[in-house]
Formats: C-alpha cells, sequence, structure tokens
C-alpha cells in the first residue's frame, strides 16, 4: 500500500518489512523469543514507521479484485482480495459470468468450511491484529519518537484492529478477541466472543483512538486512519448491530447455549438509537475536515465522480496503490467489451436490480414479465435515475474512447468483427460499469484504483435508516436532520426528487433499502445489507434476492414488419430466467474453515 509511511521507507528498508513477517509466524502463534530482529524494529522512529507501514499492508484489506496474495508478487497492494472478481455475483445485483469464481458457491448453497471466499483474509487478519498487538507493546520502548507520535501510532493501528475486527464481526459473527500480546505460557487456543462483547471491543478501539488521532490526513499522509475512519467503522458496526440478523431475540439458526455468538439474545431499540448517535457524529466531523459529497459537478455526473476520481473530498478512506494497466486487476475482470480480458467472462448486472433504478420523476421503471417482449428499451434508459448511465454499461452506451457504442443486441456481430463474447456471454444485457473508470482507454493506460473503504455518502444513508428504526422518518432527535432528509440529500446530488411526506411505516423503510442499493451499488455493501436484513429469502414479485430466478433481457433489433402502438425505438428487450439460485439458512454467516475448527478452538456457526 503506497500511503506516506510506504513511499520511501518500504524502498529503503524493504528488508524490514520481510524481517517483520518473519517475525509475526503464524497468526496465533507466539513470535520468536525477543531477539535482535523484533529489537531492531523498535530502535528507532525510521524502524518503527516501516513496521507500522506492514500492519497497512496486511489490515486494510482492498474491496477490489487484485488478486493479492502472501507471496508478496504485488506487496506494495498486497494482502487484498485474493479473488480476483467482486462479490456482486452473489446476490440479485449480478453475475459474475465466469463459472470458476469462488463467489458461485454462494449461488447454489455449496459454501462450506472449504470452500469459502474469505478464507485466506481470516488469516491476513490475524497477522494484523498479532502485528498490532506487538506494536502496543513495544512501541513506548522507542528511543527517538515523541509521546504524542507514539499516542498516534497506538491510536492507528487500535482503528486498524477494530476495522478487521468489523470485518470478522459481519461475517462470522462472535470471533475470539485478542486484547494484548500473547506470551509463551499463554493459552493460544482463544474461544469465540459473544456478539456483545465483539461489538464493544470494536467500539472502544475507536473511541479510546479518538483523540490521537488528527481531524483528516491531507497531501502525503492520505490513505493514513484519522477520525473519521474511527467514526465511520464505529457507524457500520453499531449499524449491524442493531439489524435484524443480531438484533433478535431469536437467532437464524436454532444454536442452543452458543447462540450470543450469532445474535443479542434479544432485541433493543436502543441499538438503533447508538447506531443514529454514530453516523450523526460521523456527520458532524464531515464539515471540518474538507469531506463533502461532490455536488458541483451536475446530476448526470457528480455520482461518477464520486466513484471515479481518485482521492476526491467524498472519500474517507480508501486503500492506496498503485497505477494497473488496463490489461491487469482490477481492471479486466469487469466487462468482455474491452480486450486482455484474460477469460475472467466479466460481471453483468441483472434485472433483479437494474429494475430498482426509477425513473427521474421518482416513479418506478416499468418492465415486462419473464418471457414478455417489451418495446421501447432506449426511451426506458433515457429516462432512468442519472445513476443508472453513470453504473451501468447498457445497449449503445459509451463503454470509453476506444468504444463509443456498446453494442449488446443479439444480431449485433460484434465491434469491427472483434469481442463477439460481449454479447454472447451478456447474461444479463447489461455489462458492470462502475467501478471501470471510463478513462481507462488507449490514451490512459495505466490508472490507479480508487478502491474506497469508506466514503461520506455511505454514512448519510446509515443515518437514515438508523433514525427511522430508532425514531421514524420525520423526527430529529435534536440532532437538525431526519431520516427523510439524509435521504432527500443523497438523491437530490443526482436529480431525484424528495421523497413524498406522505410516504411512511414499510413503504419509507422501503425507499431507504432501495436508495442504498443503487447508491452503493457494486460497492460491497449488498451481499452483506441482504444477510443483516435477512431477506435473503425473500421475492420482490417476480424478482428473487439470493433465492430463485435470476433475470436477464435480450435485446433484439424491432423488426420493421412488426406493428405495435408502443414502438417507438429501434431495440426491443425480452425479459428470461438466467439462472436459479438456491440460499441455505446456514449462509446468513460465513462458517469458519475446518482446519480452524478442528483445533477445538472454535464453535462453528449453525448449519455447516
Amino acid at each position: 500500500m503506497k500511503n506516506a509511511i510506504l513511499f520511501i521507507l518500504s524502498i529503503v528498508f524493504s528488508f524490514m518489512i520481510t524481517s517483520c513477517e518473519s517475525l509475526m509466524g503464524n497468526y496465533l502463534d507466539k513470535a520468536p523469543g525477543v531477539d535482535v530482529t523484533e529489537d531492531t524494529i523498535f530502535s528507532s522512529k525510521v524502524q518503527c514507521t516501516t513496521f507500522l507501514a506492514s500492519i497497512y499492508q496486511y489490515g486494510i484489506h482492498s474491496t477490489l479484485p487484485t488478486r493479492s496474495g502472501d507471496a508478496g508478487v504485488e506487496s506494495s497492494n498486497g494482502y487484498g482480495n485474493p479473488d480476483p472478481t467482486l462479490n456482486t455475483g452473489s446476490c440479485d445485483e449480478s453475475e459474475t459470468c465466469a463459472a470458476w469464481y469462488s463467489v458461485q458457491a454462494w449461488n447454489d448453497a455449496t459454501i462450506g468450511p472449504n470452500l469459502t471466499d474469505d478464507s485466506e483474509r481470516w488469516a491476513y487478519r490475524w497477522k494484523a491484529i498479532r502485528m498490532i498487538t506487538i506494536m502496543l507493546d513495544r512501541i513506548d520502548g522507542v528511543p527517538d519518537m515523541t509521546t504524542a507520535e507514539k499516542e498516534q501510532f497506538k491510536a492507528e493501528v487500535r482503528v486498524i484492529r477494530a476495522m478487521n475486527y468489523l470485518e470478522m464481526f459481519k461475517r462470522y459473527g462472535g470471533v475470539p478477541i485478542i486484547r494484548r500480546r500473547l506470551q509463551v505460557n499463554d493459552n493460544l487456543l482463544i474461544p469465540r466472543s459473544s456478539i456483545d462483547s465483539v461489538v464493544n471491543f470494536i467500539v472502544q478501539d475507536c473511541d479510546e483512538s479518538l483523540s490521537y488521532l488528527p481531524v483528516n490526513q491531507t497531501g502525503s499522509n492520505k490513505g493514513r486512519v484519522h477520525q473519521g475512519v474511527a467514526l465511520a467503522i464505529k457507524s457500520k458496526t453499531l449499524l449491524y448491530a442493531a439489524s435484524p440478523l443480531f438484533n433478535t431475540a431469536t437467532p437464524y439458526l436454532d444454536f442452543g447455549k452458543n447462540k450470543n455468538l450469532i445474535c443479542y439474545g434479544n432485541y433493543s431499540i436502543d441499538r438503533w438509537k447508538s447506531a443514529a448517535a454514530a453516523a450523526k457524529a460521523a456527520l458532524d466531523w464531515a464539515p471540518g475536515a474538507g469531506c463533502h459529497l461532490i455536488t458541483d459537478k451536475g446530476a448526470d455526473q457528480n455520482y461518477q465522480y464520486a466513484w471515479e476520481h481518485y482521492d476526491n473530498d467524498e472519500i474517507i478512506l480508501a486503500e492506496k496503490g498503485y497505477g494497473r494497466g488496463a490489461w491487469d486487476w482490477p481492471w479486466s475482470c469487469f466487462s468482455a467489451i474491452a480486450g486482455g480480458n484474460w477469460g475472467q467472462a466479466g460481471i453483468t448486472p441483472l434485472l433483479n436490480f437494474v429494475r430498482k433504478y426509477e425513473k427521474r420523476d421518482g416513479t418506478p421503471e416499468t418492465w415486462t414479465g419473464v418471457g414478455v417482449t417489451g418495446y421501447g428499451l432506449q426511451e426506458k434508459f433515457a429516462e432512468m435515475d442519472y445513476r443508472f448511465k453513470q453504473t451501468i454499461c447498457y445497449n449503445m452506451s459509451s463503454w470509453n474512447k476506444d468504444i463509443p457504442v456498446s453494442f449488446l443486441y443479439q444480431e449485433a456481430t460484434g465491434f469491427e468483427g472483434k469481442h463477439s463474447g460481449a454479447i454472447s456471454t451478456c447474461y444479463g444485457g447489461f455489462w458492470l460499469q462502475k467501478p471501470h473508470p471510463h478513462i481507462i482507454s488507449s490514451d490512459v493506460y495505466w490508472y490507479v484504483p480508487n478502491s474506497t473503504i469508506f466514503q461520506l455518502n455511505e454514512i448519510y444513508l446509515n443515518y437514515a435508516e438508523a433514525m427511522n428504526e430508532a425514531y421514524g422518518p420525520d423526527a430529529d432527535n435534536g440532532y437538525g436532520l431526519t431520516s427523510r432528509q439524509a435521504l432527500n440529500v443523497i438523491r437530490e446530488r443526482s436529480g431525484q426528487p424528495d421523497v413524498p411526506s406522505t410516504e411512511t411505516g414499510k413503504d419509507f423503510k422501503a425507499r431507504i433499502r432501495n436508495e442504498r442499493e443503487i447508491e452503493l451499488a457494486f460497492d460491497n455493501h449488498r451481499f452483506y445489507d441482504i444477510r443483516r436484513w435477512k431477506i435473503a429469502t425473500d421475492v420482490d414479485g417476480a424478482y428473487a434476492i439470493m433465492n430463485g430466478s435470476m433475470i436477464g433481457i435480450k435485446i433484439n433489433i424491432v423488426d420493421p414488419a412488426e406493428t405495435n402502438p408502443t414502438i417507438t425505438s429501434a431495440f426491443k428487450y425480452t425479459p428470461y430466467v438466467y439462472e436459479t439460485r438456491t440460499f441455505s439458512t446456514k449462509m446468513y454467516l460465513h462458517p469458519f474453515g475446518t482446519d480452524e475448527v478442528n483445533k477445538g478452538y472454535l464453535v462453528q456457526n449453525p448449519g455447516y
């Protein structure tokens, strides 16, 4: 990760990173005894800073498909996402077109202890946590650091620890809590802690770090932890904790005496109130930190600018990396339109997701049912929420400078005879544009990924959801911002009208969730939102979420001989069932790996 703490030091002291990693041993094992290697690490600020860089490298994980791994081949952006695709193909957002990705196991319910998309990162997280405990144990002995510098380093690594515990909490529920450095005589097989304990531990790390962190990081320090990161982690943690998966007396599967590992064992509205307060604290931080929604590019560009432009002012934290070639990960996995796809086949959004975009007047877009041909397709695209065009590559839209028109209709012969797979494997009838920047082309081959981890738009949506659950849509609890107002802030910047003041209850909750689906699309949220809301098996009309029919569209040219009063353009579409997926209730949480369970310290999640 090329953040400020790594720029020059990672080159000059690269030998020290190797030594640091060797020092850690296996992630729950005690490191080798106090020897020259560890003593050297904490002999100076320079060496300690390099060790901090290693903690960032292991502890902050890209949400983009970087195909990185422990071998260190891509160590400057390392240890992020070993699966070279997004997880969007595991829910109603899209289909990952190649069958060999591990995310496909969620679609046929074959996910299990020996087949999970998180096994490698499980190890990386514990390595990071082990390094953090060593840093906290030894940093006070560094002779040439001021007290303020030591406290800031401690605060940064505690927040990274909180981030890793959040990632484990949302996947597994309760996990072992490592509060201090383990010694040779300690019991290294630490059992899982309760949901309540894990959530409190995350919040404590965030709260205790705040006063020692800078308000924001700027310039060459971009990518380092600051107050906004701690507040964002706390907001997300408490939102998940308040959600139906955890905030309940009855777990998703019977777990007997262990149910506190997967739920609280009771429902409390106070958890929603705490989530609302945490989100408000993050929103209050933003103005003084120079963090704001992108609103000055026009409704048809604001959203795209926010996800496409590196280090923009809407980002709270992004993993810092280096430029990637157009044919490399993460860029090569998104579409079969562009060359250099390397057989990855692309990601195709499904009608299950696309139909959630409203018209620009705020009314629902209409689509025909499965097997029923509809007309006026291009007119639909033209009237939809601007975020549709800024997220989805659709028939006749521009992919980039080199491909100004994307031919996705069945009769197309390809792009000057090339890339016919762009049509034949486009199962959904759309390709995924976001987060592939339009600027990547023959003119701009190398581009730095905007690997966003926390962004301000998410905090507004966290606030809207928590406030509605705690107080309803129009009460502000003295915060000066209601749930409805927060939702409208997000809608207005993309040109969508305000939510009607008459919309309340279940309709307003559905509106909040739909807005979250659209605004945070393909940002690694939807898969987890579905599970924390416990809606994986729900069906909205003909549209399944994680269990049932996944629907795409076939696009055809309208035959001039056809007579139909609704024909207003050259293209028609026909929805069809692309795939029928299966969701098993056990999949509301991830399984632990067999190797870990067999050590005897972890209770496996129910159903596995």
